[in-house]
Order: structure tokens, then C-alpha cells, then sequence
């Protein structure tokens, strides 16, 4: 949603646009402590709900390449249900798993295997969770990164249903043992980058509960979230000198 990408667009110096059909991508670049040369070049798309709109913007997203550069990592950040009842409004989760919790090719392939990898879960890569979460947890404490309460991480179904049943959240639970949290396009942009062998990281931030109160308190959350969502992406790229880039696949 716009509202997930909030300022960031309005911090990237120099940009250029590319259109594919209504599908937007803005490429600039990124100066930190007003240096005279970039610190990155940043590509960014608003993908729209679900998981073909984010696998669609991804794949897109890895062929596009500014100053003949090409894509080093997809990063995807948004808002989720929580799952589990300790996770709040504004705490944030960076998934070490995804699962399409609506993936069923029964009876050819076990539920939520996926039939191209042929595999339940999409594992992400150690070193950048460690990175990501050791910079949110630092800027947190510190107070650069406000509003943002703690960070966890763990298992994210991704699936094209908003969740506002306690009832579904309850199946899923106990289905998928673990689960944090619950959104609509996490794993597709995982399972995009993953069989595109490009590093992926997800950082996602709990709106709701998932549950009969979840679309009012979405709702209510998104106009408070807009003003706050760069804070958080800001706080990743004034680290990139710390980041992994060495590892350049998802195994």
C-alpha cells in the first residue's frame, strides 16, 4: 500500500520512473548525512495487495537496473496480523520462514507444499535476519526509531485473505505451530527471490490482531503508520556498511 512506503520516495534524490502497464517503479538515489556521492541506489515499487501483485512487482523489481546497476537484495516491508496474542500494535516481526497458508495441491503434493519447489516452507537467509534485527533493536533503544515496539522473529503465512476471524487465526495456530503473524504477499516476493537466487529480506509491523476487530484497527493504524514507515526503512539503510552483502544466494 502507499501507506507502507510513506516518505520513502521523498528521500531519494535524482529519481527516475519506469512504467509496466500500472505498475510504477521509482529508482534514485540515497545520500546519507548529505555526502556528495550515494550510499545506495534504491529501486522502489508499490505492488498493490496479494501475492500476484507481489510476485509481479518483484520480478519486475529484478529486472530493473539504475546507473547500470542491477538488484543486490529485495527488501519487503509492510504490515501483518499478529498471530500470536503477545505480539502488539507496532511490534515488528522479520520472518525466518514463510508459508502460503492457501497453498493446497492436495492430493498431488501434501498441503501448503509448494509444487515449484517442492517444499512446505521458504527458509530466509540467517545473516541478514541477525543484521535487521540487531539494526531495529539498536535504533529502538536508542530512540531513532519511534513508536516501534520489540522485534521478533519466526513463522509468517502469507495467503490471499485478510484475516479477520479469530476463528481462522485459531486453525492456522494450531495448524502451523509457531505462527507470529499473517499477511498477503510476504511469501510470494520470498519464493520470487528465492528461485531468482537473489538475497530477501521481510520486515513486517503488526496492525491488527487478526481477529473480528481487525479491519476497524487496520484501518486506524495505516494513517498513523504512513508517518512512521520511513524511520524504519531508514534505519536498515544507514547500516548497509554493516549488512551481508557477501552472501548472494538464499541458501
Amino acid at each position: 500500500m502507499p501507506e507502507e512506503i510513506g516518505a520513502t520516495l521523498e528521500n531519494l534524490q535524482n529519481p527516475i520512473e519506469t512504467h509496466w502497464g500500472d505498475l510504477r517503479i521509482t529508482s534514485g538515489e540515497w545520500y546519507e548525512h548529505g555526502e556528495n556521492y550515494p550510499s545506495l541506489y534504491i529501486s522502489v515499487a508499490w505492488s498493490g495487495w496479494g501475492k500476484v501483485s507481489a510476485a509481479r512487482a518483484a520480478t519486475r523489481l529484478l529486472g530493473t537496473y539504475f546507473k547500470e546497476k542491477s538488484i543486490d537484495i529485495i527488501l519487503f516491508t509492510g504490515v501483518a496480523g499478529a498471530a500470536n496474542s503477545t505480539l502488539k500494535q507496532w511490534d515488528i516481526v522479520i520472518p525466518t520462514e514463510l508459508v502460503q497458508h492457501d497453498m493446497d495441491a492436495r492430493p498431488l503434493f501434501p498441503r501448503y507444499v509448494i509444487p515449484a519447489l517442492n517444499q512446505e516452507r521458504i527458509s530466509a537467509i540467517n545473516k541478514w535476519i541477525e543484521w535487521a534485527s540487531y539494526a531495529i533493536k539498536d535504533s529502538i533503544s536508542k530512540k531513532k526509531c519511534k513508536h516501534f515496539g520489540k522485534v521478533e522473529t519466526g513463522l509468517i503465512a502469507t495467503g490471499d485473505r485478510f484475516v479477520a476471524e479469530k476463528s481462522l487465526i485459531d486453525n492456522l495456530s494450531r495448524e502451523l505451530p509457531g505462527l507470529c503473524a499473517v499477511e498477503m504477499e510476504g511469501a510470494a516476493v520470498a519464493q520470487v527471490a528465492y528461485q531468482e537466487r537473489v538475497p530477501w529480506l521481510i520486515v513486517r509491523v503488526i496492525s491488527d490482531g487478526a481477529d473480528n476487530c481487525a479491519a476497524q484497527n487496520f484501518n486506524d493504524f495505516l494513517r498513523d503508520y504512513e508517518k512512521y514507515s520511513w524511520n524504519l526503512i531508514e534505519t536498515l539503510l544507514k547500516r548497509y556498511k554493516t549488512a551481508p552483502w557477501e552472501e548472494k544466494t538464499t541458501k
